[in-house]
This record gives C-alpha cells, sequence and structure tokens, in this order.
C-alpha cells in the first residue's frame, strides 16, 4: 500500500511540474524568450539610468546643503 502511494504521488508530482513548466512559458521557441530578455534590459538599463540621475541630484543637493 505505501509503495503505491509513492508512485501515485510521484505521477502526482510529475504531472504538476509539466503544468507549471507550460504555464511559465518554458519552451525551446527561442525568439519569444529573445524578445523577452531584451525588454527587460531595456526596462532594467532605463531604471538604472534614473537611479544614476537621482543619486547625482541628491549628491548635488548634499553638497549644496553644507
Amino acid at each position: 500500500m505505501r509503495g503505491a502511494l509513492l508512485i501515485g504521488l510521484t505521477v502526482v508530482l510529475l504531472i504538476i511540474g509539466i503544468l507549471v513548466m507550460k504555464n511559465m512559458g518554458v519552451d525551446h521557441s527561442t525568439g519569444t524568450t529573445e524578445k523577452q530578455a531584451l525588454t527587460h534590459t531595456k526596462q532594467a538599463k532605463s531604471a538604472a539610468d534614473k537611479a544614476n540621475q537621482r543619486i547625482k541630484d541628491l549628491a548635488n543637493q548634499v553638497s549644496e546643503a553644507k
């Protein structure tokens, strides 16, 4: 009985794993993945540029306050 439970649990976990991978978009099509990577890279660069500008502004305000 215990063996049947373990086998059943293993099958259920494999099915859940496959469904999760399909839902998360794991596939072998490189076009979609590259486009997503480029989009995320552009967004990260934009956020980094804004953060650098904000740090420079804050540094200027601190130097003026002295």
